[in-house]
């Protein structure tokens, strides 16, 4: 599907965030917003988004639309300079492009936050703030995090660190302890939905697409721009095929060909999310309460036994062997046939 999938930095909306934003703002009139934040939050929730509006709106007040959010209009000059990572008060560091490879570097460097450091021990060009954004902390080496923490120990005066975080309680303790945290909860599907269509997603992908972001918009988008809903569909159909030990050879030729790393990224996030909602929906449905909320999150695991046990050692199983076959690069037809074998035995194992 032809969707247009904007960058963080080139978006100039964002929904769900209105008690955030206001939150923030507050700060920003008490004129405590400064130093280090922690803007926490799953994958494709906001994090990013949130970050380069709050840094438009402290590197130019004056193009801030109300006092309650950080809407700058797309026309502003502050807009264009941080969308084309041009504005010289505003530094992101994230993992560096490695032209050997064709790929972004595993960690984000030491390197890379001494350069931040030294950004930020600049005066500012217009007078103002700096801002320098981690994008994201998680993906820091060590050196690099006790770097970064020499910053937040002794921060330079009117400067701004956003540190993004998918999983914050794996940072420093040292650089937690020193910044404050925003944490990003999921946003309610209609929302979701609503951006969908205005993105000119069909109503029943759209449907299925919302419910597999799980509260996350830019996944949902991504999905839509990555034909998601096929790769959630496949995902579906390979459990279903691991569970009774169907055939696995389609999946390996379509999940391995040219131009397949989006479609395996969604397929294996939607394997792993579907064994966890079925060992979760077999514990409740053990205990005698409701299952099949969440807009029918669960659905895709129909197909496996009601055993808490036996869906949690699939899980376990799954989220183990994806970690260690990518760690390793182990060949993804291997792993995705060791994948199906797996789960079969851990499902069977395990069952009542």
């Amino acid at each position: 599907m032809d969707i247009d999938l904007l960058l963080p930095q080139d978006r100039a909306d964002q929904i769900g965030r209105a008690s955030v934003e206001a939150r923030l703002r507050a700060a920003m009139g008490e004129g405590v917003l400064s130093h280090g934040w922690i803007i926490a939050g799953p994958s494709g929730v906001g994090k990013a988004t949130l970050a380069y509006r709050v840094a438009r709106g402290l590197l130019d007040p004056a193009a801030l639309a109300d006092a309650h959010s950080f809407d700058v209009s797309p026309q502003a000059r502050v807009f264009h300079l941080v969308a084309a990572g041009a504005h010289p008060d505003l530094f992101v560091a994230e993992r560096l492009w490695d032209d050997k490879k064709g790929k972004r570097q595993a960690e984000i460097t030491v390197e890379t936050v001494r350069r931040l450091t030294a950004f930020l021990s600049r005066t500012a060009s217009g007078g103002g703030a700096r801002v320098a954004i981690v994008d994201t902390a998680d993906d820091m080496n060590r050196n690099a995090a006790n770097a970064l923490l020499k910053v937040l120990e002794e921060p330079p005066a009117n400067t701004l660190l956003l540190l993004l975080s998918s999983a914050p309680g794996r940072l420093l303790a040292t650089i937690r302890s020193r910044c404050r945290r925003i944490d990003l909860p999921a946003v309610e599907d209609e929302a979701v939905l609503a951006l969908l269509s205005e993105a000119g997603v069909e109503a029943g992908e759209a449907g299925t697409l919302a419910a597999a972001a799980r509260g996350r918009p830019g996944y949902a988008l991504r999905l839509a721009a990555d034909d998601g809903a096929a790769a959630i569909r496949m995902a579906d159909r390979f459990l279903a095929a691991a569970a009774t030990g169907g055939d696995i050879g389609t999946y390996v030729s379509v999940l391995t060909g040219k131009g397949a790393e989006a479609r395996w990224d969604i397929f294996k996030e939607t394997l792993v999310a579907r064994l966890s909602d079925a060992a979760r929906d077999a514990a409740l449905s053990g205990a005698g309460e409701e299952t099949g909320g969440a807009g029918g999150r669960a659905k895709g695991a129909a197909a496996l036994p009601a055993s808490p046990a036996g869906c949690l050692a699939a899980w376990e199983t799954a989220t183990g062997l994806i970690a260690r076959g990518e760690g390793l690069n182990l060949d993804r037809g291997q792993l995705i046939f060791a994948l199906a074998q797996d789960i079969r035995a851990a499902l069977r194992s395990e069952a009542a």
